[in-house]
């Protein structure tokens, strides 16, 4: 693919507005070759068939887009093939279950609580960097069982290394930092035996009848990936769907006068706008695709903004976000098959709770005129930036 019309991933001029670039692949260019190892899929039946498919494409080195997979000490459940990756998504799936998020929600709920307490009754505030930012951290490092005093410094880490991934981050000092931090906490968890907590670092440290004892090394790299990869996401997700919520008055306005209507909005803001652009497969056996050959050894980029945009498959206002669309839980921004996202309903529960919180407490809330929608940096995350408001609806 030569053409500098189509959608190119490791093009930098592609990354802070890439949807028209999308939409001229979808038209003319489904699957794309944008280098030696690297192709593109980039239309919505295209992006569900590979993820359907684990005979001829496998997680191997995903979200990795260059000829070398980043190494890691332990191969993480995004990067895992069955039957490993089963075995270890039924174990973290416990501290997912209904029953589990069911008691977390009064947990959920006072954070939210905190962070409403946090703003100002009046005035301009960024609602991401002002509330959105640290509600999905605290949610998550509560699952976990990360102290509470550390939270703003685990924070700081994370955020560090979000914001150079697909790039490797071993090199970076607050790697170092979160990884030390996290295997002093194991060890500090396995020291007190009866001591126990329904959390995730109870699960992974404390193997139940049937399960394998972990090693420290392993617990250590499947709880930074779940630090690492759960917090800017859901962050995106509550900051996305603010945005377009007061981007249209009468969407806010309606949702703030039938809650009944937040789910679907929270689904439409994730099918608009995918926090995860992408995922990666390695192709395992040569394939054809769309009458396009890839051979074995390749890469293949699964456009995930690109097929939740999709014509075919949402219409010719794809490009527009409808709280009225209806299946939009059908997108694909939480994957899809054996790696459709585990986190995925506690995000829903946090957007719903965060939002609907705020539209309580602040329901004349609206967008600065200033406001502009501007991707953040990096090529894995789509989140608007900022999400400039008067709290009050007035500008002073």
């Amino acid at each position: 693919m030569d053409s500098d019309e189509f959608f190119d991933p490791l093009n930098p001029a592609h990354i802070p507005d890439p949807d028209d670039f999308m939409a001229a692949s979808r038209r003319g260019c489904p699957i794309g070759r944008v280098s030696e190892i690297l192709y593109t899929a980039n239309t919505d039946d295209l992006v569900r068939a590979v993820f359907d498919d684990t005979e001829h494409f496998s997680s191997r080195g995903n979200f990795t887009v260059g000829a070398e997979d980043v190494r890691t000490p332990v191969t993480m459940i995004t990067q895992s093939d069955e039957p490993e990756h089963g075995v270890l998504r039924a174990r973290l799936l416990k501290n997912l279950a209904p029953a589990r998020l069911r008691n977390l929600t009064p947990e959920v709920e006072g954070i939210v609580r905190d962070a409403i307490s946090e703003l100002p009754s009046f005035g301009r505030v960024d609602m991401y960097t002002d509330y959105a930012h640290f509600i999905p951290a605290a949610v998550l490092y509560a699952l976990i069982g990360i102290p509470k005093p550390a939270w703003r410094e685990v924070q700081g880490w994370a955020d560090a290394i979000v914001s150079v991934v697909p790039e490797p981050v071993d090199g970076l000092p607050e790697f170092a930092s979160l990884m030390g931090f996290l295997a002093q906490l194991v060890e500090m968890r396995r020291s007190h035996p009866d001591d126990r907590h329904e959390d995730v670092l109870d699960n992974l440290c404390f193997a139940e009848p049937g399960e394998a004892e972990l090693p420290t090394l392993d617990v250590v790299c499947h709880v930074f990936q779940l630090v690492v990869a759960a917090t800017d996401t859901t962050r995106g997700l509550i900051a996305n769907c603010l945005y377009r919520l007061l981007e249209n008055r009468s969407a806010w306005e309606a949702v703030v006068a039938d809650r009944s209507l937040l789910p679907n909005a929270i689904e439409e803001s994730l099918r608009m706008d995918s926090p995860a652009q992408f995922m990666v497969r390695s192709v395992l056996e040569d394939v054809s695709l769309d009458e396009c050959p890839i051979p074995a050894g390749k890469k293949l980029y699964l456009n995930i903004q690109s097929a939740n945009h999709d014509e075919k498959r949402w219409g010719e206002d794809s490009r527009t976000y409808r709280i009225d669309r209806p299946d939009s839980a059908a997108h694909l921004a939480f994957g899809r098959g054996i790696h459709t996202c585990i986190g995925a309903p506690l995000a829903r529960i946090e957007a719903r709770l965060a939002i609907g919180a705020l539209m309580d407490a602040h329901p004349a809330m609206r967008l600065t005129p200033d406001a502009t929608w501007e991707k953040c940096d990096g090529i894995l995350t789509r989140r608007v930036k900022s999400v400039p408001v008067w709290i009050d609806g007035k500008e002073i």
